[in-house]
């Protein structure tokens, strides 16, 4: 009996700190939301029933210590920082992957030079009729229209981070940019600052339809004061991204295509972990490959063929999508294949547009209008796991729990944390993260 009244209390206790995890918006994508002392001691103020006669013994002493722990006032200011969502994993930001850029270097007057383009068999064709936005802090900074050779440009503009935007005849075109002054050690001295490939015009509607179905309601992480942790992640260097400057990627020895999301801080522009990503591969209109995007931004999507696709990006932490040419193992090497971009890579690189530009309320007036089905639109890909899908790095729910107990000092204290992490860490499987050991993460890019 005074076993199991320590137990119901543990319960009692679990209950709470997961309701006020799911509780709002906040939910577990990783808004963060101030706990007041006051609202601390809820979980405390357990009311006893007209009659009820306290235990004695071994658990009323268990009781006092979980009430003492539960009832125990937070500093002023602490924040919960909710764990993501189940199979992903916070990293440290010396984990996230950084060696491609986003970056466009803005000249005297501010301004850079773009080209978009569609890719057919015989090669790279100007897209023009482009309409193309710039769209920082949630709203247009810039509009254009790309000439018949594919070019536009813009100007006025300042240090941002932010996203391009372009819809026309030739498909499609969604990324996330960095934009940065000149400097001495990088200079705007390209004729062209941007070259891009467009979704391809077959893949438009699906693309659309994917981003609207699982692009966010609004941002729901980096719209908060920075704080200190925030400005430890890094800035992207290396070589530019594929989004910024085409090429065709290779397939690998191994049969799959592997790339990189960058996920831009929209504070900071800094490398942010992955916490809700889906990469897709279309061609003609349908998905022919899919992976979720590990936390430190790597994926890998197996059993693609050669040829033209479209790159699509789909989640809460944005959305993407651009033209790619898929080519066989060391094809072009052996003189087979000769690939229609300039330059070719083992891996492509993409930033989404986060949701605090890009989400369901603007989504339409930037991208155009979707069917009626969309916002019920099935995942093409989401009978069984994806081939290419990036493994996870769960939190085990029973090493949240023998991690609890393993910590508990004293019966009382093993207790409450054995069994509350017992508990939580169950619930991690539904959705609660117990954070625990981390699964290995695929490489970025394999050995050729």
């Amino acid at each position: 009996m005074r076993l199991n009244s320590v137990l119901a209390n543990i319960s009692a206790a679990a209950v709470f700190v997961s309701a006020s995890l799911l509780a709002g918006d906040s939910g577990l994508y990783g808004e963060e939301k101030p706990v007041s002392a006051e609202e601390s001691r809820v979980a405390a103020a357990k009311p006893e029933k007209e009659g009820e006669k306290k235990d004695s013994g071994i658990g009323s002493a268990a009781d006092s210590a979980l009430s003492s722990i539960l009832s125990r006032p937070l500093n002023s200011g602490a924040t919960v920082r909710p764990q993501p969502p189940s199979r992903i994993r916070l990293l440290p930001p010396e984990e996230i992957l950084k060696n491609r850029s986003h970056e466009i270097i803005l000249d005297a007057q501010g301004a850079f030079v773009g080209r978009i383009f569609s890719i057919t068999a015989e090669g790279l064709a100007p897209a023009s009729g482009m309409q193309v936005k710039l769209l920082t802090h949630g709203g247009l900074a810039s509009e254009t229209q790309t000439d018949s050779t594919g070019r536009f440009s813009m100007s006025g503009l300042k240090r941002d981070v932010g996203g391009v935007v372009a819809v026309g005849p030739s498909g499609m075109v969604v990324y996330g940019v960095r934009l940065i002054e000149a400097t001495p050690e990088k200079p705007a001295d390209k004729e062209v600052d941007v070259e891009s490939a467009a979704v391809q015009a077959a893949d438009v509607a699906l693309a659309q339809r994917l981003m609207k179905s699982g692009i966010g309601a609004r941002d729901l992480r980096f719209n908060g004061k920075l704080l200190v942790s925030d400005e430890e992640f890094p800035y992207g260097d290396g070589t530019i991204a594929t989004s910024l400057g085409y090429d065709s990627v290779q397939i690998a020895a191994d049969g799959k295509v592997y790339g990189q999301v960058n996920l831009l801080d929209e504070r900071t522009g800094k490398y942010r972990e992955v916490l809700s990503m889906k990469v897709y591969f279309l061609k003609d209109g349908e998905a022919v490959g899919a992976s979720r995007v590990a936390p430190n931004g790597s994926f890998a999507v197996a059993g693609l063929q050669s040829g033209v696709h479209s790159l699509v990006g789909v989640g809460r932490d944005g959305v993407f999508g651009m033209g790619l040419e898929v080519l066989p193992f060391k094809a072009a090497a052996a003189g087979e294949l000769r690939p229609v971009g300039m330059f070719l890579t083992a891996e492509v690189a993409i930033a989404p547009i986060g949701a605090q530009n890009l989400n369901q309320a603007n989504f339409e007036s930037f991208l155009g209008e979707t069917s009626a089905a969309s916002a019920d639109s099935v995942d093409p890909m989401a009978t069984g796991t994806a081939a290419g899908a990036a493994p996870a790095a769960p939190g085990s729910g029973a090493a949240g729990g023998a991690g609890g107990g393993a910590s508990g000092a004293g019966l009382a204290a093993g207790l409450v944390g054995g069994g509350l992490g017992a508990v939580l860490g169950a619930a991690g499987g539904s959705g609660l993260n117990g954070g625990g050991a981390s699964g290995d993460l695929p490489p970025a890019t394999p050995d050729m």
